[in-house]
């Protein structure tokens, strides 16, 4: 069993920013409060940047994901920028594609050191939201891609609130999954 001191508080880190995130995404509907929580997000975002760079020193995974991250931050801002028309879908699927390689990379590689340190069941967690998270990034990925043509736009935008619900609880797993496995590395 490796040494994963700098994996342990980089993922506590993450877990709090996960926490930090979703609740400053729910304050976000209010109002007088969404400017406050747009910048709190901001401030989680950069946390957990902080939290991959640090887990990023012991699991090479995580260290692939940090740059996936940067890069990702680099299109979803040119993405940004383009506001219609074909070179928008394309930078965002590409932020898609870019999501689902940072989540493969964190939760396969993390659960390949709860493997080690002998906690199957935190490592199974990690692949269980691996797995839901790549069924909704390809859904969201091709209703982006149809969202286009009028009949289907209906559609899309269906199965799009759907495939939310099921991120919610993705991203729940995940927090849970994060929370369990700096535990286990003893942070």
């Amino acid at each position: 069993m490796g040494n994963y001191q700098n994996a342990g508080a980089g993922l506590k880190k993450m877990f709090i920013a996960e926490i930090g995130a979703i609740i400053c995404t729910v304050l976000m509907i209010i109002p007088i409060i969404n400017i406050f929580a747009a910048i709190a997000l901001l401030v989680f975002g950069i946390i957990s940047l902080v939290g991959l760079y640090g887990a990023g020193k012991d699991i090479a995974g995580c260290k692939t994901a940090f740059i996936l991250t940067i890069v990702q931050l680099i299109v979803s801002f040119i993405s940004g920028l383009i506001k219609t028309g074909v070179l928008h879908t394309v930078f965002n699927v590409a932020n898609y594609v870019f999501g689902l390689l940072i989540i493969y990379f964190v939760c396969t590689s993390v659960a390949e050191v709860m493997n080690q340190v002998g906690a199957a069941d935190i490592s199974n967690k990690g692949l269980t939201v691996w797995k839901i998270n790549l069924v909704c990034y390809i859904i969201l990925i091709v209703t982006n891609i149809v969202a286009a043509i009028p009949v289907i736009n209906i559609v899309a935008a269906v199965v799009s609130i759907i495939t939310s619900i099921v991120s919610i609880v993705a991203d729940i797993i995940y927090m849970i999954f994060l929370n369990q496995a700096y535990k286990a590395l003893g942070a």
